[in-house]
């Protein structure tokens, strides 16, 4: 028996509507309903990097669906395709969000850069690597990116970069190159430095590191071109809150150099998805996957809250928020699953009652590292937003 063409044609278009829909329809899903267990993280994470991708796959695979229940596909064709209505529904309203967030804060999206996710040009690569501390015997490095603008005839502000990683895992220049060559091509000197990790527990030793970082970028601050008393505070995740510890502890002086010497007060601090209240995720026991927030609060800093509430204290930024602290963008996924944005409204209450200059991004319907994506809608945003914060508070010369 001979399978006509309309039949076969009608085959294929199912089966790559199905295998375009479902996926999509449980990603939208997630993203919309992000208290679904492990759904609820990958949903969400999809969305936060594939958010104009999820709207066309779904788009397409309807369209196959019901041109396949046309030509007399069957009821499973036709339940396919009424899902597939629903995903395109579903998968419009994170885009619309972010579209109108963008619109909000004076954003130009370019769907070019969404669609192609990646950043174009070469890799970046350090100018520089140095050794700046040596602490109980561990070496801790520095890598150095100079401006990219040509003839700079006058110093430049230095950025501090931190990497994320829970305090456990990671290295300079770990994820952060995207933003390190964002920085440079602004006019900035990018310093990406190493800071100690647990194991051992070194809750009293990452912050203390960065401060030994800053007071090496001062003495050498002839060699970089840099003006030592303009320095930024940036980093993603662990990174983030290390750079919110290090410029609230400095005025309030419950940070100090770990090799000596005085660290220079930084002028702003941009902070992505940054660990603002530790506590938080222990208390609410958040996770993406095998990655959780108890099991990292063990590492670095010992055990719970109630074990050692001193040492929650002292590295949770919120509660070192004075007048006269650094002004400080905050930008973090609204469904953020590992790092609870409750505490990033807790930090902008604090800040706002304390007089502090701040900005808080929340980027809807994402999650944790949305900005991997270096297209993704919520970095596009986020990476024009900083730039006008950084215009008011740390300009690059």
């Amino acid at each position: 028996m001979r399978i006509s063409t309309t039949t076969r044609a009608r085959t294929l278009c199912t089966v790559i509507g199905a295998a375009a829909v479902i996926p999509g329809s449980l990603a939208v899903l997630g993203a919309v309903v992000p208290a679904i267990p492990a759904l609820g993280t990958i949903g969400t994470l999809l969305e936060s990097f594939l958010t104009l991708h999820i709207v066309l796959l779904a788009s397409v695979g309807t369209a196959l669906a019901w041109y396949a229940v046309v030509n007399g596909a069957g009821r499973f064709t036709r339940t396919i395709a009424i899902l597939g209505v629903a995903t395109i529904a579903g998968s419009l309203v994170p885009l619309v969000a972010l579209a109108r967030l963008a619109h909000q804060t004076g954003t130009p999206l370019s769907w070019i850069d969404h669609l192609r996710i990646v950043p174009g040009g070469p890799a970046l690569v350090p100018d520089d690597t140095q050794l700046y501390a040596s602490p109980d015997g561990k070496p801790l490095h520095v890598d150095i990116y100079r401006p990219r603008q040509a003839g700079l005839d006058r110093r430049s502000t230095p950025v501090v970069m931190m990497h994320g990683g829970g305090f456990v895992v990671g290295q300079r220049s770990g994820g952060t190159l995207n933003w390190d060559r964002w920085f440079t091509r602004r006019g900035y000197t990018v310093f990406d430095v190493d800071y100690r990790l647990s194991p051992p527990v070194t809750w009293n030793q990452a912050a203390p590191d960065v401060a030994c970082a800053l007071t090496w970028i001062a003495a050498h601050a002839d060699r970089y071109n840099i003006a030592a008393d303009r320095v930024l505070l940036a980093g993603q995740s662990a990174g983030g809150g290390l750079a919110m510890q290090v410029a609230y502890g400095l005025a309030d002086g419950t940070v100090k150099s770990s090799c000596g010497g005085v660290a220079m007060q930084p002028r702003a601090v941009i902070a992505l998805y940054p660990p603002d209240d530790l506590a938080l995720p222990w208390r609410l026991d958040t996770g993406m996957g095998p990655i959780g927030g108890r099991k990292f609060n063990t590492a670095y800093l010992g055990g719970s809250p109630e074990q050692f509430p001193e040492r929650y204290w002292t590295v949770s930024p919120v509660f070192h928020i004075r007048p006269g602290s650094a002004p400080t963008l905050i930008g973090a996924g609204a469904h953020d699953h590992l790092v609870p944005f409750a505490g990033h409204s807790d930090a902008r209450e604090r800040m706002n009652r304390a007089g502090v200059p701040n900005v808080l991004i929340a980027v809807p319907y994402s999650d944790h590292g949305y900005d991997a994506a270096w297209g993704s809608l919520g970095s596009q945003i986020t990476q024009h937003v900083a730039g006008e914060f950084l215009e008011q508070y740390a300009p690059a010369l």
